[in-house]
Formats: C-alpha cells, sequence, structure tokens
C-alpha cells in the first residue's frame, strides 16, 4: 500500500500590500515588487491537509522570484508551527498502525499461499465468530460452501 505525503507552498497577493521598486537579483531586472503572502501546506495524496507555515515575502513583478522580508509575523503564525508537532506526531501513529496492520495482512496472504501451494488440503479455517454476531451463521455457511469449491477445484487439477 503507497501513502502520498508531501508539502506545497503556495503565495497569494495580500489586498493593499506593500509595492516597491526595486532590482532583482535572480532576473537583473528593475521591477516592481509586490507582498505576497506564501503558505506551506502538508498534503495527504495531493490535497491540503493542514497548514503549517505561513510568512509575507516580497515576489518580483517580472520573474515572480520570493525574497523574505524583515517583517514580524503574527502571533496567529506563530503558533501553527506548535501545532505541527501534534499532527507530526498523530501522523506518524497513523503510519506505524497502516504499516503494521499491511504487514500482518500480508502475512497472512503469504501463509495462505504456501499452505495451497504445498498441496495441503485446505486453507486454515477462519476464527470463530463472536457469539453474539448475527450473521455468524451466514459466514460459516459461506465458509463451508468455499471449502467444497476449492475440494472440487483440486479434484478436477488432480
Amino acid at each position: 500500500m503507497w501513502v502520498v505525503i508531501g508539502t506545497k507552498e503556495k503565495t497569494e497577493r495580500v489586498p493593499g500590500g506593500r509595492q516597491v521598486e526595486r532590482h532583482c537579483s535572480e532576473c537583473g531586472e528593475t521591477a516592481m515588487f509586490y507582498e505576497r503572502r506564501a503558505t506551506s501546506t502538508l498534503q495527504l495524496y495531493f490535497l491540503n491537509v493542514y497548514e503549517f507555515k505561513s510568512r509575507h515575502v516580497m515576489a518580483c513583478g517580472a520573474c515572480g522570484a520570493l525574497y523574505a522580508t524583515d517583517e514580524v509575523s503574527s502571533p496567529a503564525d506563530e503558533t501553527k508551527g506548535e501545532g505541527i508537532d501534534a499532527f507530526v506526531a498523530t501522523a506518524e501513529r497513523v503510519g506505524g498502525a497502516l504499516a503494521s496492520g499491511a504487514t500482518k495482512a500480508l502475512n497472512r496472504v503469504q501463509a495462505a499461499a504456501r499452505e495451497a501451494f504445498s498441496g495441503g488440503e485446505h486453507l486454515p479455517a477462519r476464527a470463530a465468530p463472536p457469539a453474539d454476531d448475527p450473521l455468524a451463521e451466514d459466514d460459516e455457511a459461506l465458509e463451508a460452501r468455499f471449502r467444497e469449491l476449492e475440494r472440487k477445484i483440486r479434484i478436477a487439477d488432480d
């Protein structure tokens, strides 16, 4: 199973933000620089999940290069960094649980495949369902049907 995690940074122009004409060291042009808000976001399967960093930058109007400003971030921006630690810890636990579950499932599939291809009579039966399961009888009947079909297939292959 693949888990796709990444980060993305986007900028948006600050309405009524500062404008300064400067020389851009990136493109070499003298251009108008505009104040922009840069936001870093954590993504899961290409969907934005958590905004963890926000800052103000100046962007070159000619080439779009971003330059840090000397402005102090707002208190709301500073508290976002504290939440990322909790988020990362939770994401690590979830990832560990997914990996553990995937490993257990893979081990079960490998064991069943070894049993099936080693000439064993049948695949190991599932554990008995809980007593209060209303569908237990249906599950048992379905399992019995599958065992019968497996037996018929093995007889036909021989």
